[in-house]
């Protein structure tokens, strides 16, 4: 069950607005973050993010001031217990000890044999979006093998349970990574809870890293670029500063990038990198634009308003009729719309996570019934034509897909000591 925390503008001239924000499941940037955005292309896209994320905040890899194991042990802190982390393949949780540890290493999951070997002040090397904790044999073993899928021929590297996830092994993929072969020819499959954490860390890097020099330190940055070629990719190692490099596999990363979508835990690493780094996974604030740049994705899933019930009427003879304008999908401004209703008199909407049929044949109403219970009540007033409307904002995040919201109208009408109230509504948010 998804839960919303919404919030609701004032009502003016007899309509109303209110946003439905996803919680802990909907990564929440600061406003503007993405203002300059176009996303009407993947051309026009690419650029106007990679001007928003650009020039990042550069920390030393280690130093005695804040380096890369200050912002890592914060952003992979273990959830259950702030004085641990927990690795990025093992799920291993182990005390926070910083630098030269032998429990756990800094990985970097765009291996830096690809482009950029030695540490400078360009970025890459030391960018923490992309950059995890891993338990050092783990990491030895994983070495710069591409990402890909493997299969039950492969060799299992198993994970602990902790919190709520890991553990088992046997069984191919089960909650398992899985390798085979060595370096660019190799295969390293994460295991499925960080599949999409993997894949958006490497779609923030293709389009964080495009060339050029960085624009506070003036150090020469690679252009990296994900790919299926694996020729490309070994061509990328060469023990030197490249001006372009390779990484992939492409196609596995769409695919785990949509098969495991962001997580609260993900959404909160992101936050916590950006309060160093001052910048943001993109990927994990917005996994759409992963469609627009790199295409995959779910099927088209198209939205449903159904009507059910009876409206109870008013003391003008009509059924109240609750309706939406535009499709239920996300990423798109919903109007619930009331019409038929006794101009000028208090109303409120109710939007519920499930349906009622309550009878309010007790309350002195025979023939009126709740089919919405008020968990996001939203008052206002009908306008002098019967009518008004609130517009619901709803994000655009993947996970909302097939969500169910349930709506209806109340109109107390004062006077006349008369309630009447519009039929249920069923809204099943869609992807179109």
């Amino acid at each position: 069950m998804h839960h919303f925390h919404p919030f609701a503008r004032v009502c003016a001239a007899g309509t109303c607005a209110m946003a439905l924000l996803g919680g802990a499941l909907v990564a929440q940037a600061p406003p503007g973050y993405y203002a300059s955005v176009d996303a009407t292309d993947a051309t026009t896209l690419r650029a106007t993010l990679h001007a928003v994320i650009d020039d990042h905040t550069v920390f030393p890899y280690t130093s005695g001031s804040t380096d890369t194991w200050n912002i890592l042990e914060a952003a992979d802190e273990d959830p259950s217990n702030a004085s641990r982390i927990v690795d990025i393949y093992r799920n291993a949780s182990y005390a926070k000890v910083g630098g030269g540890n032998g429990n756990y290493q800094r990985e970097h999951t765009w291996p830096k044999s690809y482009g950029f070997p030695i540490e400078d002040l360009g970025g890459p090397y030391t960018d923490c979006h992309q950059l995890r904790l891993c338990d050092g044999s783990y990491n030895a073993e994983r070495s710069n093998k591409p990402f890909a899928n493997c299969s039950a021929g492969c060799v299992e590297w198993t994970t602990l349970p902790n919190n709520g996830v890991g553990g088992g092994s046997g069984v191919y993929p089960g909650n398992s990574n899985w390798t085979a072969g060595v370096f660019s020819n190799g295969s390293w499959e994460v295991w499925d809870h960080r599949k999409g954490d993997i894949a958006r860390a490497m779609f923030y890097m293709d389009v964080r890293y495009e060339g050029g020099t960085h624009g506070g330190t003036g150090t020469s940055e690679p252009d990296l670029i994900l790919t299926d070629n694996r020729s490309l990719i070994g061509s990328s190692s060469t023990g030197s500063p490249l001006s372009v490099a390779y990484m992939g596999l492409l196609s596995t990363l769409v695919q785990w990038h949509w098969d495991d979508p962001p997580d609260a835990e993900e959404m909160e690493r992101n936050d916590t990198v950006f309060t160093f780094q001052g910048n943001r996974n993109p990927f994990v604030d917005n996994p759409g634009w992963v469609g627009t740049l790199w295409g995959g994705g779910p099927a088209p899933t198209p939205g449903l308003f159904e009507s059910y019930g009876m409206a109870c009427p008013g003391t003008n003879g009509l059924d109240p009729m609750l309706s939406t304008t535009g499709t239920p999908t996300i990423n798109a401004n919903l109007d619930i719309v009331l019409a038929n209703s006794v101009p000028l008199n208090p109303v409120v909407l109710h939007i519920d996570f499930q349906q009622s049929a309550i009878s309010l044949f007790f309350f002195g109403f025979p023939t009126c019934a709740i089919y919405a219970m008020p968990t996001i009540p939203v008052a206002g007033n009908t306008s002098f034509f019967g009518s008004t409307f609130v517009s619901l904002q709803v994000p655009d995040d993947p996970n909302m897909i097939g969500f169910e919201l349930y709506g209806q109208w109340l109109i107390l009408e004062a006077a006349q000591l008369h309630l009447s109230a519009s039929n249920g509504g069923k809204m099943v948010l869609g992807s179109q």
